[in-house]
């Protein structure tokens, strides 16, 4: 009796230090991966040499100022050709951020599905003239999501 009682207290203080984590990778289905030639014309926003379907990008900011509801992807790709999605849903209020590394064959223990919900896009003009978005707003501040989105020349 004396060891099911300390094999269940070890089970409960094990289950609440694992509930208490702060960086939860959540376990929504990863996306399969595709290259950036398909998910350009998936009506992805890429940004490679330059941004793809900037116009889907442009509209999702157009739809949140006006409180519709809208959902894009942004995806990039690591040195190594791996992508990584950031899944954006905008349901009149809030905005539900995902951000997928699953696919980063390098990414090593930080790689997953991680969820946020934030308030608003950001944009800030850099020392090069480009505009730089980023999500912001959000509830996690998880340090292993990346919040910026993309950047481009207006």
């Amino acid at each position: 009796m004396k060891k099911i009682s300390i094999l269940i207290l070890s089970f409960l203080i094990l289950t609440g230090i694992w509930g208490c984590s702060g960086n939860e990778v959540h376990s929504v289905p990863k996306s399969k991966p595709y290259t950036s030639e398909e998910a350009i014309s998936r009506g992805d926003i890429v940004s490679i040499e330059k941004v793809y379907n900037l116009d889907k990008f442009e509209q999702f900011i157009t739809n949140l100022s006006s409180k519709k509801a809208d959902s894009i992807r942004v995806t990039s790709y690591t040195d190594e050709g791996d992508p990584i999605f950031k899944d954006l849903k905008f349901d009149g209020s809030v905005i539900s951020y995902s951000y997928d590394t699953s696919n980063d064959e390098f990414g090593g223990g930080s790689i997953g599905v991680r969820i946020d919900t934030c308030s608003d896009i950001t944009s800030e003009k850099n020392a090069q003239g480009e505009i730089v978005y980023s999500i912001s707003g959000c509830t996690n501040k998880n340090p292993e999501i990346d919040y910026y989105l993309l950047r481009t020349i207006k």
